[in-house]
C-alpha cells in the first residue's frame, strides 16, 4: 500500500509539473511547427512576434464558458453586488455563499494554471529574444518592455486572487528540474518584485515614442505603455495598503504632461443628466478618452447573459438589494440618512423619487419602462414573462443593464469594449490614498469626488455632512461602488476594506415583493474571512509540490 501511494504521488507530481510548467514544447509547436531547437526558433522578428502573441491574455468582461477566459462581471457574483444564477461556472456562486472547497475547481484551478503557463512563456521570450535578428532594434526593445509588463500583470492577478493572505511563488526565470517546486514568496517580496519591474519600464527613456511612451496613439492602444504600468502599480499597491506608493503612481498619471485622459461626456444634447455615464458603456461612447486599458469585444455576450428571457437573454446576473440601496437620491442624500418612513419607501420602490442617474444606467428595477423600447419590467406580475422564479428571469427582481446596447438585442452578442481601467478609477484611487493617509481635507479629495459626481448628474459632496475622515471615507466608498459597479472592482474592495464578514454573510436579498410583503431572498451566505480573502490553489498542485500549501484558512 505504501509503495502504491508513493507511485501515485509520483504520477501526480509528473502530471502537475507537466501541466503547469512544461508547456514550452507545446507552445513552440503551435508557434512554429517546423522548429526543431530553441536556436532555430528564435531566429528573427517573425518568430519573436509569434512567441510574443502567446505571452498575452486578457480576461473577458462579461461571460465565457471555458478557461482561460475568466469574466470580470462574473466575479461580481462573489460580492454583495450580484447573485450568480447562470447554468455554468457555479464556482462563482460557491465563492459568493461560502460553500467553495479546495476541490471546487473551475476558475479557481484555471487561473493558477493558465497564468503560470503564460509567465513561463514570458520568461522564455525574455531569455531568448536577444538572440533573434531585428532590423529595427527599437522593435526588440518595445517587445521586451511589453512582455515584462505582461509578466508583472500575471503575477499581480495571482497575488490578488491567491496570495492576499500568504503571497505566491515568484517566477522571474524559466524553471527546470527541482526548481519548479517553489514555495510562496512573502507578500512584501511579491510587491517589491512587481514594483521593481514596473519602475524599470516606467523609467525607459523614449523621446521618439517608439518603445514605451506614456500612451500609444489610438490605433495602437492595445500595446503596453507607461500609463498602464503606472495604473497597475497604483492598483496593486492600493490593494495591499501601500498608500504612499499607490498615491505617487496615481499622481504620476494625473500630472503627466502627456496625459490626455479625461472623464467622458456624451455629445447628446438632451437634458438627461445620466447620459454621460450611461453612454460610456454603449457603442456611441465606447471610443473615449477615459479608458486607459480595455478589452476589445470584452462585452461580446453581455446581452445574452444579462438580459432576461423576455428580451432574448438568460437573466444569469441578478442584482442584489445591497447595491441598489447604495444609490443616493438625486439631491445627494444617502438612503441611510433619510427619515425611517421615507427610507423604507425607497427601499421597497427604488423609483419612488428620482435617484442618482447611475442607478438607471446600471440596474433595471421593477417598474422601469424607459430602459428599452416597448419594454416594462414587471418581475412580480403573476404569469408575466419576467416573473421572479421563472427560468431565464432575474432571481432577485433586479438585473444588470450596464454594458447593454439595444443594437445587440437581435443577436444577443456584440463587440462592446470592456474597461479594465478608466481615468475615473485613477481619480478615485488617488482620493482613497489621501483619505487613508489622514490627508482627507486635501482640496483634491473634494475636487475629484465632485468631478465624478457632476459627470453623473449628481451635486457636489455636502461638506456639512462629510466633515470628518470617517464620513469622507463613507462617501468615497459609496462613490467608488456605484461608479465602478460590475467592472470587477467590488470583489477586491471588500477585501481591502476588511468588510467581508459584514457584507458576505447573512441573507442575500433582492427586490421587495408586494405579493408576499417581503424582500426576495435568494440564499443565505456564510463566507468566513480572512479565509475568503484568497482562492485555494489547485489540489493537484498542492499534492505535487511539497513546498506549497493552501492559503490560510483552506
Amino acid at each position: 500500500m505504501e509503495l502504491k501511494n508513493i507511485f501515485s504521488k509520483k504520477v501526480l507530481t509528473l502530471l502537475s509539473a507537466s501541466m503547469l510548467f512544461c508547456g514550452c514544447e507545446d507552445f513552440l509547436t503551435r508557434d512554429h511547427p517546423t522548429a526543431i531547437t530553441d536556436d532555430d526558433f528564435w531566429g528573427t522578428v517573425n518568430e519573436c512576434n509569434a512567441a510574443f502573441g502567446q505571452c498575452k491574455y486578457w480576461p473577458r468582461g462579461t461571460y465565457h464558458y471555458d478557461a482561460p477566459y475568466f469574466s470580470l462581471v462574473h466575479l461580481e457574483g462573489a460580492t454583495d453586488n450580484m447573485y450568480w444564477s447562470g447554468n455554468f461556472k457555479g464556482e462563482i456562486a460557491n465563492l459568493g455563499n461560502g460553500s467553495a472547497t479546495t476541490t471546487t475547481g473551475g476558475y479557481m484551478n484555471d487561473l493558477w494554471t493558465q497564468y503560470y503557463l503564460r509567465i513561463r512563456r514570458c520568461n522564455r521570450f525574455l531569455e531568448h529574444v536577444d538572440a533573434a535578428y531585428f532590423v529595427d532594434e527599437k522593435e526588440r526593445e518595445r517587445m521586451i518592455a511589453d512582455v515584462r509588463v505582461w509578466r508583472v500583470w500575471y503575477h499581480i492577478q495571482l497575488l490578488m486572487y491567491y496570495g492576499m493572505n500568504d503571497g505566491i511563488p515568484i517566477q522571474d526565470k524559466v524553471l527546470n528540474g527541482d526548481e519548479i517546486y517553489k514555495g510562496r514568496n512573502t507578500i512584501d517580496e511579491c510587491l517589491d518584485f512587481i514594483n521593481n519591474e514596473l519602475d524599470a519600464v516606467i523609467a525607459i527613456q523614449d523621446p521618439e515614442g517608439k518603445v514605451f511612451p506614456f500612451v500609444w496613439d489610438r490605433d495602437r492602444r492595445d500595446r503596453m505603455c507607461k500609463a498602464y504600468a503606472l495604473v497597475l502599480k497604483m492598483d496593486v499597491n492600493l490593494q495591499f495598503k501601500r498608500y504612499d506608493v499607490a498615491k505617487a503612481a496615481a499622481k504620476a498619471i494625473i500630472d503627466n504632461p502627456d496625459n490626455n485622459f479625461s472623464l467622458y461626456y456624451s455629445e447628446e444634447t438632451d437634458d438627461d443628466p445620466g447620459k454621460h455615464y450611461r453612454d460610456m458603456f454603449r457603442y456611441k461612447g465606447q471610443d473615449n478618452k477615459e479608458r486607459i486599458m480595455y478589452i476589445s469585444s470584452g462585452c461580446s455576450e453581455a446581452w445574452f447573459r444579462n438580459a432576461p428571457q423576455s428580451l432574448s437573454g438568460q437573466g444569469a446576473a441578478s442584482v442584489l438589494r445591497s447595491l441598489v440601496d447604495e444609490y443616493e437620491t438625486a439631491d445627494g442624500v444617502a438612503l441611510k440618512d433619510l427619515p425611517a418612513a421615507e427610507r423604507e419607501k425607497l427601499e421597497k420602490n427604488p423609483l419612488e423619487v428620482t435617484r442618482d442617474p447611475r442607478l438607471k444606467a446600471t440596474v433595471v428595477v421593477p417598474g422601469d419602462n424607459t430602459s428599452f423600447q416597448n419594454y416594462v419590467y414587471e418581475p412580480f406580475k403573476d404569469g408575466g414573462a419576467d416573473q421572479v422564479g421563472k427560468v431565464g428571469a432575474s432571481r432577485t427582481g433586479y438585473w444588470v443593464k450596464k454594458f447593454l446596447d439595444e443594437q445587440d438585442r437581435a443577436s444577443g452578442s456584440g463587440s462592446l469594449y470592456f474597461p479594465l481601467y478608466r481615468y475615473a478609477e485613477v481619480l478615485l484611487s488617488y482620493v482613497e490614498c489621501l483619505v487613508e493617509t489622514g490627508d482627507w481635507q486635501n482640496p483634491d479629495v473634494e475636487k475629484y469626488i465632485n468631478m465624478i459626481r457632476n459627470r453623473a448628474g449628481m451635486p457636489n459632496m455636502n461638506k456639512a455632512v462629510y466633515n470628518t475622515q470617517e464620513k469622507v471615507r463613507e462617501l468615497y466608498r459609496r462613490e467608488r461602488r456605484v461608479e465602478l459597479a460590475f467592472e470587477g472592482k467590488r470583489y477586491f474592495d471588500i477585501r481591502r476594506w476588511s468588510i467581508g464578514n459584514e457584507t458576505m454573510n447573512g441573507p442575500a436579498l433582492g427586490a421587495w415583493n408586494p405579493t408576499t410583503n417581503a424582500y426576495v431572498q435568494v440564499e443565505n451566505r456564510a463566507c468566513t474571512f480572512p479565509k475568503y480573502n484568497a482562492w485555494p490553489i489547485p489540489q493537484a498542485e498542492e499534492t505535487a509540490n511539497p513546498n506549497i500549501e493552501q492559503p490560510t484558512g483552506w
